[in-house]
């Protein structure tokens, strides 16, 4: 009999059906939280999107109604606010998501929109984990005038152009690719292209836009091709007049030492602010980023890489830490073709600057 027990133990067929057998559930359990956690993330992003555009409106309405004749220049524009985002929010349609709540600050010309909400989890309930808690917040600047006043312009610009990565592509959320002369863009063929990117971990766990972003410095498929890319836009036609570059940019390799900090500056910028910029050389610059605007002369120059104030160079981003507006005023005094030149400009790595929501408008950007 002892003998049979001593066979007994030491026969191992099927242990490894057993153990699997009792993996099984944990393994489904796993899968069934990234579900859970990536439809709250989809979710979110969703009504990012609408507190970002509704922000945005209360900040032109507030402006435009600060201007009117006989307006009271201590006015509080929260509830406009309110109603502005709220309305904005109660327009999403969303299976899963239940309890959203807007509520809006303003303080120093900012306004702060808060927005949480429920996302119901398809298999967290499992363990009793039935929802997910959303939170969102964004904020957007408004600007108050003087009743009656003409010294500046009452309502925004036209946008000319604007470019978000949303379409004319086939990444997925949390994937990404890398495309040349792409949309209407065009890239060097010695380097890296519009790396297209949708995995908001890159970018502090927000996409600002939308579901995707670009980086420049990208992967390279070819021998001898550089990661640091650029990419250029050519308007023709341009009348005199004044303009406005906006983008939004924020590092995708972020250095706590820096802190909250903009570490970027524009052309016209003090010599402090450049000077700040040059000494934050982490990572020798990894996520620098520089913007021209150039008049077509027979042909386009191309701008050296890691240059500060050059001639046709109008913004520098060395490290943000969150997403962070870039708003640069142009001014065309000569009428004819011009174009707007991004370029990745730090240690080429593969990990560069992240930009989003490009706009070129006449006037000021809305």
């Amino acid at each position: 009999m002892s003998g049979l027990f001593r066979s007994f133990l030491k026969d191992t067929r099927g242990v490894s059906a057993l153990m699997f057998g009792m993996s099984v559930p944990v393994i489904a359990l796993a899968v069934g939280g990234g579900i859970d956690f990536s439809q709250a993330a989809s979710r979110r992003q969703h009504i990012a999107n609408e507190v970002e555009i509704g922000c945005r409106e209360a900040a032109l309405k507030i402006n435009s109604q600060s201007y009117k004749t006989g307006a009271d220049p201590k006015k509080d524009y929260t509830p406009l606010a309110n109603t502005e985002i709220r309305g904005r929010v109660a327009g999403i349609s969303l299976s899963g998501v239940s309890g959203i709540t807007v509520t809006s600050t303003l303080a120093n010309n900012v306004i702060t929109a808060v927005a949480t909400a429920t996302s119901t989890n398809s298999f967290g309930g499992i363990l009793g984990y039935d929802t997910i808690a959303l939170r969102v917040e964004r904020r957007c600047g408004y600007v108050l005038g003087t009743p009656g006043g003409s010294g500046e312009p009452v309502g925004p610009g036209t946008v000319l152009f604007m470019e978000s990565w949303e379409t004319g592509h086939n990444v997925a959320s949390n994937s990404w690719t890398v495309l040349k002369n792409w949309n209407g863009w065009t890239t060097q063929s010695n380097q890296g292209g519009i790396e297209i990117n949708g995995i908001p971990e890159l970018a502090a766990n927000t996409i600002r836009f939308g579901n995707f972003f670009a980086e420049l410095d990208s992967h390279c498929y070819t021998s001898g091709c550089k990661t640091n890319s650029s990419m250029w836009r050519e308007f023709t036609n341009l009348a005199k007049g004044d303009y406005e570059l906006s983008y939004w940019y924020i590092a995708r390799e972020r250095n706590p030492a820096y802190g909250s900090q903009t570490l970027c500056a524009y052309k016209t910028d003090a010599q402090t602010v450049w000077d700040k910029l040059k000494a934050a050389d982490w990572r020798e610059k990894t996520n620098r980023i520089e913007v021209f605007f150039q008049k077509k002369s027979g042909s386009y120059s191309t701008p050296s890489k890691d240059v500060d104030k050059a001639t046709d160079q109008v913004d520098v981003c060395v490290h943000t830490d969150k997403w962070t507006e870039r708003k640069i005023p142009l001014k065309v005094t000569t009428a004819g073709t011009y174009r707007i030149f991004f370029q990745a400009a730090g240690r080429e790595d593969t990990y560069g600057g992240l930009i989003d929501y490009i706009r070129f408008c006449s006037g000021t950007c809305p």
